[in-house]
């Protein structure tokens, strides 16, 4: 059955006896499911929405708080760091045509990511589909391959359950994004209905674990002399990172993470041997190379984890709550559960455990000193792996980071010290530069009270630089641009991979532009001053870090002044994240210099 919070103006019963706009439908079912913050843009096919949260506010009604971003793309990430960030289902609300397509890149990451988030568009008029009117785009087909579920609603009667049916889907099971696409006369138009609940055939979300199935992982796994523990963003989304973190205890398995799970352990514990994958840790990556029985829990196995040859002369055993997941990659055993009930399960489960571990842990310790050293190149600036760690260093223990995607992302994951579950927030699975910004806006509105940190890079930060006007509000954000005047990872994978042409990846410094940055018109300075920007947007303050001898200061600074704060932080121009996997390579190829 399809149940929601009811913290509306009253009661199911009491709302549906009255003839309703669909309009007010939308608010009183937002209000039911605790809807507390909206985020997108508007436009003509939303007026009435817009109109009803407005005429709430004003007579003193309860309605969502609606947050104006800077563009829809911008909106839709926002929503997934308010969702990654609270646990709870995020909305957006923005307006037909572009407003809708504009969404298309956050849909797409939502889903990747398995962030719950339902995205509500307006739609040209009933009479009016089909006939190519003003900003006409069918959405719902647009987005049937990048959704769990979607649909159009033409009138007023089909808003209640699709809805309700909307808020159902994005919770629960392996959580993603809903596409409500609505008429604009289904905003206008009166209906008594609106209180409908309807069951959704073929959709089961509901998984009871096999206790037979998880006895037959943990007996493989507790039998085996070099076991590792591979977890995913099922870990984070389930909320289990505690159980995690004590199953590991219990028998000193050693855990490695995917990008999405990173904090699910606490980055300091001995058995955490770091991210896995292209740029994952020695320790990590040897370790899954040599490990002769691998548990994965929530984790989608992607290409950037399951390089070449991944698995091969071991047994692999996955648990994941999708059973689509469990089809794409082989494994031993496959076992469909929610990773909390697994773990649970599995703390709870006695065993003898008498396979002697003390050498496999041994051999870990020895990589996890084998860590590559970043050599400075002839251009200077400070080193990218420094700044991360004297950030985490300088940081609230539980603040929350957030990042574009770029070098400096892979700088973070490899480098800040997590310490709990949910404090990674970043675009995994689609890589979306631009992502950061408004992803720290995002959880900036779903923990208020806590330090939001987005780290960026100067390429992606000027993705969504747009939304520097919804910081503007004089929310207490800290952005630290992670400035090398070029899109540094491509860059890399240029001077690695392809000779070296590096003019599509230019964007030179506005300070220190130089022969590294010319062709035969001239030098292309495309990076803003991005000290400017506080003369632009009024509540922003910034700063500029070139020097490692003002890099405390500066940072601290940021750090404890109120309000938002773009940093400048010039770094070496031809560091590069490391290490790192080859393309086509595996995991003994791994590259450390």
């Amino acid at each position: 059955m399809i149940t929601g919070q009811n913290t509306g103006t009253g009661s199911l019963e009491e709302i549906a006896k009255g003839s309703r706009k669909g309009a007010q439908v939308l608010i009183d079912i937002l209000n039911e499911y605790g809807v507390d913050i909206v985020f997108g843009h508007t436009g003509g096919a939303v007026i009435p929405a817009h109109a009803e949260i407005n005429r709430r506010l004003e007579i003193g009604k309860k309605a969502p708080k609606f947050i104006l971003c800077g563009q829809e793309g911008g909106a839709g990430h926002a929503a997934e760091g308010y969702a990654a960030a609270s646990g709870k289902t995020a909305v957006v609300l923005v307006t037909s045509g572009p407003g809708a397509t504009n969404l298309v890149t956050a849909i797409a990451d939502a889903y990747a990511d398995s962030r719950p988030v339902v995205f509500i568009t307006g739609q040209v008029t009933n009479k009016l589909l089909g006939k190519d009117a003003f900003q006409e785009v069918d959405i719902t087909g647009v987005t049937t391959p990048i959704t769990k579920h979607n649909c159009l609603i033409r009138n007023a009667d089909e808003l209640g359950y699709n809805l309700r049916q909307a808020f159902y889907i994005a919770s629960t099971g392996r959580k993603g994004p809903v596409v409500v696409d609505i008429c604009k006369n289904a905003f206008e138009e009166k209906t008594k209905k609106g209180d409908e609940i309807r069951h959704l055939p073929g959709y089961s979300p509901s998984v009871k674990m096999d206790k037979k199935g998880a006895k037959m992982v943990l007996e493989e796994l507790l039998s085996h002399k070099r076991p590792v523990i591979l977890a995913g963003g099922g870990v984070i989304s389930s909320g289990s990172g505690s159980e995690l973190y004590s199953f590991a205890q219990k028998y000193s398995l050693p855990v490695s993470l995917t990008f999405m799970a990173m904090g699910a352990i606490p980055s300091s514990s001995g058995l955490f041997l770091g991210m896995a994958g292209m740029h994952g840790t020695a320790a990590a990556n040897y370790a899954l190379n040599d490990a002769d029985f691998i548990l994965g829990i929530g984790a989608r196995l992607d290409d950037r984890v399951a390089v070449q040859d991944f698995g091969k002369g071991k047994k692999i055993a996955r648990v994941d709550l999708d059973p689509s997941e469990l089809t794409k990659s082989h494994a031993f055993i496959s076992l469909q559960a929610d990773a909390k009930d697994f773990l649970s399960y599995a703390l709870g489960y006695s065993a003898a455990h008498n396979v002697d571990l003390s050498g496999w842990l041994s051999t870990i310790s020895n990589w996890k000193r084998e860590a590559p050293v970043q050599k400075l190149g002839s251009f200077g600036g400070l080193n990218p792996e420094h700044v991360v760690k004297k950030i985490s260093q300088l940081a609230d223990e539980n603040a929350i980071l957030t990042t574009g995607v770029g070098q400096h992302q892979m700088w973070a994951a490899q480098h800040y010290d997590f310490k709990y579950p949910g404090q990674w927030i970043s675009s995994g699975g689609l890589g979306t530069m631009g992502f950061g910004l408004p992803a720290a806006i995002g959880a900036y509105y779903a923990q208020p009270s806590r330090q939001i940190i987005c780290i960026d890079g100067d390429g992606s930060f000027q993705m969504n630089i747009q939304e520097l006007a919804t910081l503007n509000r004089n929310m207490n954000i800290k952005v630290f641009i992670f400035n090398n005047g070029c899109l540094g990872m491509v860059r890399q994978w240029e001077n690695r991979f392809y000779g070296g042409y590096n003019n599509e990846t230019c964007l030179a410094r506005s300070i220190d532009c130089d022969d590294m940055c010319r062709n035969g018109d001239g030098c292309y300075t495309f990076n803003p001053d991005f000290l400017a920007l506080s003369h632009v947007y009024k509540q922003v303050n910034t700063l500029r870090v070139t020097s490692e001898e003002d890099l405390t200061k500066r940072i601290l600074t940021a750090l404890r002044s109120p309000g938002p704060y773009v940093v400048d932080v010039l770094i070496d121009r031809k560091a590069d994240v490391l290490p790192m996997v080859p393309p086509g390579k595996g995991f003994a190829d791994l590259l450390m210099k």
